[in-house]
Order: structure tokens, then C-alpha cells, then sequence
């Protein structure tokens, strides 16, 4: 059991690697150091660590913590090391080191073009730059958004290089609060800037640019959605179906999503090692008869692997699939060599790994979620199951199934609170029905590409998909329905998290391992947590905040008063679901917040709102402004709408020390008003350019 921490470090020896590699790789993130002080610090730790391992007898053995310390050290650089090579703006070769407005840019397709709503979008690779007539070689992605009626778009598709020369713009966050770091986001996959194409802004190259085998990769990924488009009827269901196969999400339902992630099977339709597992179970009964000697267990592991590492190819080799590759990886070289390697040995493995191939890793939920939910089900699956015994074999794997099911939360819930704010409560009833539907449905995918060829047959197994696809659709929202389905809107912080985590192994080890020292941390860990979340309601419910957030050609304020907001602004922001999740829901989840009619103390006398101590003029294009209207002192100028006045007549009718310029503005509009604002020498706030105004009081 990993608990019993003795064994483990003998067991998987890689976990002494991999925490200090961690360490080193969050370290360097938040608090980064020079590449040169780095280098020297490894040269130094490797020379004083090779000169240890000279010692013998007694020196060695009282000396012996030297070489833990040193070799801990050494990855803990080495972590470092591999952030910062890592990050495409420390590359020599990143375009942004020679990129200016007047530049060239030769940019090739890393996918086929994804219809939006007004656009069509793709990532492309900055393949090189002219500058000054030098063509220079470069590395790094931007993402390209073509005008939608452009005629010229016909022709793009995967491995198409376009020459510009339209300005870049840099990738950069919305500012609200509690919002995604998209920036970041981007950033770990090499995405640094991104540009808006009209029908006459590029120009084509011919040929296809990206490799063969790439170009195979994506031709097979595309031949498989044909097929599926093809053979299974229904949007919603055709959907499901490439997102469970190969994880192509571009056709799901947005609403859909939302159900599988309030119930708690969004595993299911995000590829994931569930699905590679599933793979793997179905190559082990097809290839039993390869298991009998030394050879052909060899060509059964090369099979395996090789079929799963097609699939995870194919998917989009994401960090939990990946995860799940390298994992099945070891488990099969090891059978193939008739070896048995201990399960943490393999996840710990794995993980080391992939962190060295990619140590943004860390941040990502789904490699999160996915090593979390191993390990808890790897640790707690069997004390679960043997809480109940059934005499009857059906009800007995079905609640194994079900002990599985519950281990798997665990470990996960903390994280999943964290990032997505909500505790799916029927995740057990969920799983239990979806789980095994899904792997039938994932099968029948497999052997409707197999007889594709055969259109009867394929027919038949298309429409034999969606109506399994539509049974597992309907019961998700069946299930969504019911009211007590999914506890949402809780935000809790890395440190409450961190007290979960602490509670659930020492009371583990106090449970599962009887020893008894362990309630007393367990106790503090759950009481340390509940203060926190104390002290942090008592806080909120003394907190008065007016938030002006960046949306996008609308307006939208929210005032809150304690733990209640109310929205001012408009009604497509209320209205639009997703619009309304994206911008304004982290703000109220952060806060903690319930949308009420009224506030104590808020009112409003249009331009003004009154809200407490504060007032807000709120100008937006129904308001008129004489010159000699006198002047109104107020805490707060909001322009809205393209207000057609100019500063200076605004600043003679309200005195104030805050101009904020909301979403629903023009760019060419907000600077214009942030020039005459630098003349008159007055503060000024663009939500666009510097993210939501927050006002605290």
C-alpha cells in the first residue's frame, strides 16, 4: 500500500526521483532563477556527489545522508532546468525574438480549419520570418481566425503553409476574477500570439508542409470521422461517438458536456486511460493464444504496443492518455520479459517521464486527475469491496464495479473541486450505468471502422451506435435533472485542498492501518480546514466590491454586498449560458456569491448608481451631456457604448478620480479616451487592456 511508506520507497524507487523533479519544476515557475546560477549548482552537486561515492566502510556509512541530499538537489535542478528550456520564449528560435509589426510570417497548419460561430480557427507553427528580406528559421504556434465568407479558405487544410504580414497579437487573459489562465493555457503549448485574417490579409503556398508520417496521422484521424459521420446518425450522438473513439470534441454539444460533467462521467467523452484500458483488455483476449512461450509473447507485446500507441496518436496524445500509453508500456515490456513490476513503480515511472518530456505537465487537470485516480483506486479499491461480501457473482462484480467507482473519488474529489467548483453526487449510479455502456459503444466503434468497407453491415452498426449512444445521452440527462444531481459553485483554495489531502491519508492510515497516532492529525488536518473556511465566510460577509468585468462588446457590473451580487449590465451576459460560465461565473464562484432582486443599500437615479458610500455614473449613448450642466462629483465615470462625447466635456460635468471603460467599447474608441485622460492628467481603466476593475470598500 502506497500509505505504509517504507515499502513504497522500495517498491517504486522512482518516487524519490520524481518528487524532487516536481519540486524543482514548480519552484522554477513561481520563483525563477537564472539558467547560468542553475547550471553551476548542478555541476556542483554531480562533482560533490561523485566524490562522495568514493567512500567506503564508516565514512560512507555516516556520510551517507550526503548523497540523498546531493542527488535530491541535482533533480531538483534538473526540474528547473527542463521549465525553463521548455518555456518557447527562452528559445533562441522563438519567432517573437525577431518579430516586429512590419515582418513576414510563413506559417504552416498543425490542423484542418474548426468552424466557429463568426470564424474559422486553427493553430499553425511559425515555420520562419522575413526580415529584411533574410528568410530566418523559427519555432513557436499562433493561432490563426479566418473571416468566415473568405473565398480563399477552401484550399487550407492540414500542412498548408500562409504568408502575412498582419500584426500579431499577443495571447493574453480576460483579467476577471477567478478566470481561466488562457494565457498560460496557451503559453504550455507553445502558443504565444494570435492574428485575424480577412480574404486578402494572406497569401498560399503550395505543397503540404508537415511531415509524412504527421500528414498520415492526420489523413487516417480525418478517415475515421468520415466514417463516423457517415455511418452513425444524429449531430448529438455522431458527436459522442468522436469524442469516445478519438477525442475529437469540436461537434459536442456544449449543454450535453455540461450534464456529463454535473453527473460525473465526463471521463467518459474526454479521452482518457479508461479508454486505452479498455483497448488493452480487448487486445489481451485477442492475442491469449500468442502468451504460451518466450516468442511469441514478444510479438504479442510489440502488437499491443503498437496498437496502442496508434490510438493514442490518433487522440491527440494528451497528457492523461499519454500517461496511460507509457503506464501500459511498462506493464506489457515487463509480461513480454516475464517481469513483474510493482504498480507504483510503473505510475511513478510514467510520471517521471512524461514530466521530463514535458514539465508543464504538472498543471494539467487531466494528467492530475488521471494519476490521482489510479493511485486511489490502486490503494482503496480493495478495502472498499471488502466491506460488503454477496454470496451471488452478479451482485457481487457489480458492487466491485461500484467499489471501484467509489475509490476512484477519493483521492480526486479535492482536485475536482478545486478546479471545477462542484461534487457530481450521483457519480456512483452514473458510472455504474455509463461506464460499461460506454465500453460497449467504444467497442461497436472500433468494428464499425473495421467493416467500413461492408456498407450494409456498417449501416447497421452505425445505427446500433447512436441508439446506444442516445440511451446513454437520455439517461445523463435524466439523471441531470434530478435536483440534488451535482453540489455546485464551491471554491475552495490550494491550501483547503491541500488540508483535504492532508485528512484523507492520515485518516487512511488510522483506518485502513490501525495506527492510532494518526486521528490526532487527522482531527487537526478537519479542524484547520473548517477554520479556514470560517474565517473566510466571516470575511465575505463584510465584503463590499463592485466589479466592472471584460466582456467582450457587452456591458456587465456586478456590486455585491457579503455573500449576494447583483448584475447591472446586458441581458445577452444573463442570458447566454456559456457567455455567462466563461466571464462572469468564476468571479461569482471565487466570491462566493448568490444572485439576489436587491441589495441593502443599492439603488439607482439613471446615470447613477448608488451603491453604500459609493456613486457611479454610468454614461452609456441614452445619456446627454450639456456643456453647461455643472459638475457632479462622483466616485466612478463608467463609459459605455461608444458614448460619443469627448473626456474633456465628461470631466466637466463629473468630477472624478476613476474613468473605467467598459467591454462594450470599440478599441479605436478606448484609445482615443485613454489619450485625452493622459492629457487632462485623469486615471483611467480599459477593461480590455487591463482586465476587470475592481473596487474594494
Amino acid at each position: 500500500m502506497l500509505l505504509t511508506i517504507a515499502p513504497v520507497w522500495k517498491e517504486a524507487p522512482f518516487i524519490r526521483l520524481l518528487i524532487p523533479l516536481m519540486a524543482g519544476i514548480i519552484f522554477q515557475w513561481y520563483y525563477p532563477v537564472s539558467v547560468s546560477t542553475l547550471i553551476i549548482a548542478c555541476l556542483a552537486c554531480c562533482i560533490f556527489f561523485f566524490i562522495f561515492s568514493f567512500l567506503k566502510g564508516y565514512a560512507l556509512f555516516r556520510h551517507k545522508w550526503l548523497l540523498g541530499v546531493l542527488l535530491t538537489g541535482i533533480f531538483i535542478i534538473t526540474g528547473a532546468l527542463l521549465v525553463h528550456f521548455k518555456n518557447i520564449t527562452h528559445q533562441q528560435k522563438w519567432f517573437g525574438n525577431i518579430y516586429n509589426d512590419s515582418t513576414t510570417v510563413i506559417a504552416v497548419l498543425n490542423e484542418p480549419l474548426v468552424e466557429k460561430d463568426k470564424s474559422y480557427k486553427a493553430v499553425a507553427t511559425v515555420l520562419a520570418v522575413v526580415d529584411e528580406e533574410k528568410i530566418i528559421n523559427t519555432k513557436g504556434d499562433i493561432i490563426l481566425y479566418f473571416k468566415k465568407d473568405s473565398a480563399t479558405i477552401s484550399g487550407l487544410q492540414y500542412g498548408s503553409a500562409i504568408i502575412f504580414n498582419k500584426p500579431l497579437q499577443a495571447i493574453t487573459n480576460s483579467g476577471n476574477p477567478g478566470a481561466f489562465d488562457y494565457k498560460r493555457y496557451c503559453l504550455f503549448q507553445d502558443i504565444t500570439h494570435q492574428v485575424f485574417l480577412g480574404e486578402k490579409d494572406f497569401k498560399t503556398a503550395d505543397g503540404n508542409f508537415q511531415p509524412v508520417y504527421k500528414r498520415w496521422l492526420q489523413n487516417s484521424k480525418i478517415h475515421l470521422l468520415q466514417i463516423l459521420r457517415k455511418y452513425i446518425p444524429g449531430e448529438r450522438e455522431a458527436g459522442v461517438a468522436k469524442a469516445l473513439l478519438i477525442g475529437y470534441r469540436d461537434d459536442l454539444d456544449r449543454d450535453l458536456v455540461q450534464s456529463y460533467s454535473n453527473t460525473g462521467v465526463i471521463h467518459v467523452i474526454a479521452i482518457s486511460g479508461m479508454h486505452l484500458a479498455m483497448i488493452y483488455g480487448l487486445l489481451i483476449i485477442i492475442l491469449k493464444p500468442l502468451s504460451k512461450n518466450r516468442k511469441t509473447r514478444l510479438v504479442r507485446g510489440i502488437v499491443i504496443l503498437s496498437v496502442l500507441w496508434l490510438f493514442t496518436l490518433l487522440s491527440g496524445a494528451g497528457p492523461s492518455i499519454l500517461r496511460s500509453a507509457v503506464m501500459f508500456s511498462f506493464i506489457v515490456i515487463g509480461e513480454s520479459l516475464s517481469k513483474q513490476v510493482s504498480i507504483y513503480h510503473t505510475l511513478s515511472a510514467s510520471a517521471f517521464f512524461l514530466l521530463c518530456y514535458n514539465p508543464f505537465f504538472v498543471w494539467d487537470v487531466g494528467f492530475q486527475l488521471s494519476y490521482t485516480a489510479v493511485l486511489s483506486i490502486v490503494i482503496f479499491s480493495t478495502p472498499v469491496s471488502n466491506w460488503v461480501y454477496f454470496k451471488n457473482k452478479w451482485i457481487d462484480n457489480v458492487w466491485k464495479l461500484m467499489a471501484v467507482t467509489i475509490s476512484a473519488q477519493i483521492l480526486t474529489t479535492p482536485l475536482s473541486v478545486y478546479h471545477f467548483h462542484q461534487v457530481p453526487n450521483l457519480f456512483l449510479l452514473s458510472n455504474l450505468v455509463i461506464v460499461p455502456l460506454s465500453g460497449i459503444v467504444l467497442y461497436a466503434e472500433i468494428l464499425l471502422c473495421i467493416i467500413s468497407f461492408i456498407a450494409p453491415l456498417a449501416a447497421l452498426t452505425g445505427k446500433l451506435v447512436s441508439v446506444l449512444i442516445q440511451w446513454m445521452n437520455s439517461f445523463i440527462n435524466w439523471v441531470d435533472s434530478i435536483p440534488f444531481a451535482v453540489s455546485n459553485n464551491i471554491s475552495i483554495s490550494i491550501i483547503q485542498a491541500c488540508l483535504l489531502y492532508a485528512f484523507i491519508i492520515t485518516f487512511s492510515l488510522w483506518l485502513m492501518h490501525k495506527r492510532n497516532a494518526m486521528v490526532k492529525y487527522a482531527v487537526a488536518a478537519l479542524l484547520m480546514f473548517s477554520i479556514s473556511v470560517l474565517l473566510k465566510n466571516i470575511y465575505q460577509q463584510q465584503k463590499q466590491t463592485v466589479i466592472v468585468y471584460n466582456t467582450p462588446k457587452y456591458r456587465a457590473m456586478d456590486c455585491i454586498s457579503g455573500k449576494q451580487y447583483f448584475f447591472i449590465g446586458d441581458d445577452t451576459c444573463r442570458e447566454n449560458g456559456f457567455f455567462r460560465n466563461f466571464h462572469l461565473n468564476p468571479s461569482r464562484i471565487l466570491h462566493n456569491v448568490k444572485e439576489a432582486d436587491s441589495l441593502a443599500g443599492l439603488w439607482s437615479n439613471p446615470p447613477y448608481i448608488f451603491f453604500k458610500n459609493k456613486t457611479i455614473a454610468l454614461l452609456d449613448s441614452t445619456v446627454k451631456i450639456l456643456p453647461d450642466s455643472g459638475a457632479v462629483n462622483v466616485d466612478i465615470v463608467i463609459l459605455s457604448q461608444n458614448i460619443k462625447y469627448p473626456v474633456s466635456l465628461i470631466s466637466q460635468a463629473f468630477r472624478s478620480n476613476q474613468y473605467v471603460f467598459d467591454g462594450s467599447n470599440s478599441a479605436w474608441k478606448i484609445r482615443q479616451w485613454k489619450n485625452e485622460c493622459d492629457s487632462l492628467h485623469l486615471r483611467r481603466h480599459s477593461v480590455q487592456d487591463d482586465g476587470a476593475f475592481v473596487l474594494d470598500f
